[in-house]
């Protein structure tokens, strides 16, 4: 009896004469536990050091299956453990199966055993990999000295075809006097319906040799193939169909066939297949599934109700101190945010969502997209609720998009309309003894008024109130719609300025007064049952990437803050941000030399700067335009103005929200004379040069006639570029550029009716935009890259934050209007002030 428990592998050397009249399917010494409905071409799990070491490289996290195979007579039962995992561009793996044969095994006399070692290593849409198998068994001399190795091969060039190939026992082993042959599986699969259904064709061939294993000739050669064909395919979300028919000796053997299940819960999931085989009695296999990462699962209906802290969700990630050596890469908060809305919205038993918030981090341009979003959000059929705890029309404006809207008894809610604020220095320069001179074109080129003027002039007058109307009419008319109020009224409201949150209630703008514990009740009588709140993250759980082929990819480059040539540093307090035309450029080059890269989106949130650091950002959107065929598409945030918009222009759409701020075409360079404040504070500036105006932008002289003419030809030269950048761009005669250019800036719907942008929308509109011009289909997914890589100095860490906890708000304001004037010497492209939205 003892013998008659060595496995199948050494008692199908014993027994192939009898195999073979029961018509079994031989079984060569070296093979493992037999794998449910498995293909050359589908594996990519740890059971790929099995069936093709190659899919081992398509490994995507740390994964542990078991398998079983029962089988009666000479193919016997088996056990086997697999795990795997990826390690950068390699995969590592790691089997143990046991083998129980037609008897079966004790804990003093073990089944026979195969450890297996594989590696696999991914190149794109190419997976190489290797395996080496050791035996192991308490009966077989010649099995526990037999090693062998396996290697493959998987290719996926596209979406929907996967090809595998795999050379098994490649060195030909020896067991006992007897040469084990190579066997050769070769395999093609197809999606003909995406994802959804994997249809795969398998032809495998054991090689011709004198001595071989068994001792009963098998068939052999090409004209000998054993093949099979295997379908799965999706039947619901987490649920697949798996069957697959099987032939021996080109279809001249027995057939066999099995058909089974495949289902899924989030990180486990388990696949049963029974087979049949004519001639022989039945069998099964089984391979249950536990993973790091998450495949589409199979969801058990029940109500959720999710609350997402806005506070938190919005705020922008702090720098942390290891970023001082190796750097980091950040997200925009409102883009993860509006991710994990849509992804709300795309999860069947979620029924409520509460939004809960202060003040909101935002201008009124990123403010609807947030409201865009929870818009979408309720265009799925959930319920939102939206909680204030303070603010002001910013917030309510969001808010009131909810189907509820909700505030603490003591919130303060200050709905009282909007401002635009402008700073005038030159009465305190002049009493400083500081001469401040500036070249421009068009009176509406106003930035450098900050500097020049002690009152708002009336270009820059008329600009402010058409942006104040335009804006102020649109969330009047916003709140008469959502809430049902007359106009006459929401205007009364907006001019007592400050609300008590009662009187808000009694006026319509709220529906009702809770406190954070009471929200649960509150979403559960909006969606008439019991609900109870869970907080989810904002990033989406990992989830594996089943496509096939290198995803098609999309890039977003962000353009944030004051644009400035080089690598760009912040300001020493941290109230300015600052985008380096340096690495925006490198990574508009990048993506543009991609092959992978289908489209750029541009994402701008930027009043300028530099002018000549916006030219250079252009030139590269031009060049991936025009020299690399790459479409590319703006879109606009809160501002994108002045060098912001020259940006803008180098794209082939510009997508803008209605209250961004944009337009502004037009630059100004400036010069400061301080010899008067010099004198004050005893200072004597002495300068030796060579050539008359080598001092040029020397701060302890004024300007002569001729060096004023120069400057201002130089201005009028760079805006005559800018002019022709943009009627280049919206295809616009350059006079049509010229009328609405001049420093005049404009709303993002003002800018609609001027042809300064294209179509009204947020960040997901603009990437929507970008696929189509690229000619990917809406739906199809692909691969978003909107990662900012960043350096971190000393001084980001030691001062963030803290202006923003200064007592004098004004400080900020201050500091960005002086951050206007830049290095000396540079032309200006800069919008000169901001809305207030508070």
């Amino acid at each position: 009896m003892h013998r008659l428990r060595v496995c199948s592998i050494t008692t199908l050397a014993l027994l192939s004469t009898a195999a073979l009249a029961q018509q079994e399917p031989v079984r060569f010494p070296t093979q493992g536990i037999e794998q449910p409905a498995d293909s050359v071409a589908l594996t990519a799990d740890p059971t790929s050091l099995s069936v093709n070491p190659g899919g081992l490289a398509f490994m995507q996290s740390l994964e542990l299956d078991y398998a079983h195979q029962g089988f009666a007579g000479a193919r016997g039962k088996g056990d086997g453990l697999y795990l795997g995992g990826r390690l950068g561009p390699l995969a590592l793996g790691l089997s143990s199966e046991w083998m129980q044969g037609a008897g079966s095994c004790s804990f003093g006399s073990p089944c026979p055993r195969r450890l297996s070692y594989g590696l696999g290593l991914r190149l794109g849409a190419l997976g190489l990999g290797a395996t080496y198998h050791t035996f192991s068994s308490e009966d077989s001399r010649e099995l526990d000295a037999l090693t062998t190795w396996d290697a493959g091969a998987t290719l996926r060039p596209l979406s929907w075809l996967s090809l595998g190939a795999a050379v098994l026992d490649a060195g030909r082993p020896t067991l006992g006097l007897r040469q084990l042959p190579r066997r050769y599986a070769f395999a093609a699969a197809l999606r003909p319906l995406g994802d959804f259904v994997n249809l795969a064709l398998d032809v495998k061939v054991n090689e011709c040799l004198d001595a071989v294993f068994p001792a009963t000739p098998v068939a052999c050669g090409a004209g000998h193939p054993d093949g099979s064909v295997t379908l799965d395919a999706t039947v619901v979300e987490g649920v697949r169909l798996v069957g697959q028919l099987g032939f021996r000796d080109a279809l001249d053997g027995p057939l066999s066939a099995q058909i089974g299940l495949q289902l899924d819960l989030a990180h486990v999931g388990v696949r049963y297949a029974p087979q049949f085989i004519e001639g022989t009695s039945p069998g099964n296999s089984l391979r249950v599934r536990a993973s790091a990462d998450r495949l589409p699962s199979l969801s058990v209906p029940h109500s959720r109700g999710v609350l997402v802290d806005l506070r938190k969700t919005l705020q922008r990630e702090s720098a942390r101190p290891l970023a001082l050596v190796f750097g980091e890469s950040r997200h925009d908060p409102l883009a993860g945010t509006l991710a994990l809305l849509k992804r709300l919205a795309g999860e069947g038993d979620v029924k409520v969502v509460v939004l809960r918030s202060g003040d909101l981090p935002l201008g009124m341009g990123r403010a609807e997209e947030l409201r865009s979003g929870i818009e979408e959000l309720r265009d799925s059929g959930k319920k939102v609720i939206f909680y204030l705890e303070s603010g002001g029309d910013l917030e309510y404006y969001v808010a009131s998009s909810a189907d509820r809207v909700y505030a603490a008894p003591q919130a303060v809610l200050t709905v009282n309309g909007f401002s635009a604020t402008a700073i005038f220095a030159a009465a305190g320069l002049d009493k400083l003894g500081v001469k401040a001179e500036f070249f421009r074109v068009g009176a509406y080129k106003n930035a450098p008024d900050t500097f020049t003027r002690s009152d708002m002039s009336s270009e820059q007058r008329e600009v402010q109130n058409a942006l104040l109307d335009d804006l102020y009419v649109r969330y009047v008319r916003w709140i008469v719609e959502r809430r049902h109020l007359d106009e006459a009224k929401v205007k009364a409201l907006l001019d007592k300025g400050l609300l008590k949150p009662q009187e808000a209630k009694e006026a319509g703008l709220l529906d009702g007064l809770v406190y954070p514990d009471q929200l649960e009740d509150e979403a559960g009588k909006l969606v008439s049952g019991k609900v109870r709140l869970e907080k989810v993250p904002v990033d989406a759980p990992g989830v594996r990437d089943t496509r096939w082929g290198t995803p098609q990819r999309i890039v977003v480059v962000r353009v944030e803050g004051n644009i400035l040539q080089g690598e760009g540093r912040r300001d020493p307090f941290g109230a300015v941000d600052v985008a380096g035309s340096e690495p925006i450029s490198r990574r508009i080059r990048a993506a543009a030399d991609d092959p992978s890269v289908a489209a750029i989106v541009v994402r701008i949130d930027s009043p300028g700067g530099d002018g000549n650091a916006s030219d250079l950002i252009w030139r590269e959107l031009q060049r991936a335009r025009t020299e690399k065929h790459k479409p590319v598409v703006a879109s606009m945030g809160d501002v994108a103005a002045s060098g912001g918009y020259y940006v803008a222009a180098g794209a082939d759409e510009i997508w803008a929200e209605p209250s961004t701020i944009t337009g502004s075409i037009g630059v100004f360079i400036g010069h400061f004379d301080a010899e008067e404040l010099y004198g004050k504070l005893g200072l004597s500036m002495v300068t030796v040069k060579r050539g008359e105006s080598a001092d040029l932008f020397s701060t302890s002289r004024d300007l002569t006639d001729g060096e004023r003419k120069t400057m201002q030809s130089w201005v009028e030269s760079f805006y005559d570029t800018f002019l022709d950048r943009v009627a280049g761009s919206r295809k616009l005669d350059k006079k049509q550029v010229d009328a609405v250019g001049r420093g005049h800036v404009w709303s993002g719907v003002q800018a609609l009716e001027k042809k300064l942008v294209d179509h009204m929308g947020g960040l997901s509109e603009a990437i929507r935009a970008a696929k189509k011009l690229a000619g990917i289909a809406v739906d199809e997914p692909l691969d978003l890259d909107d990662e900012v890589a960043s350096s971190v100095e000393l001084s980001d860490l030691a001062m963030q934050g803290a202006l923003t906890r200064f007592p004098l708000s004004g400080a900020k304001k201050i500091i960005k209007a002086m951050s206007l004037v830049g290095e000396p010497g540079t032309i200006r492209a800069a919008l000169p002030y901001e809305l207030e939205v508070r």
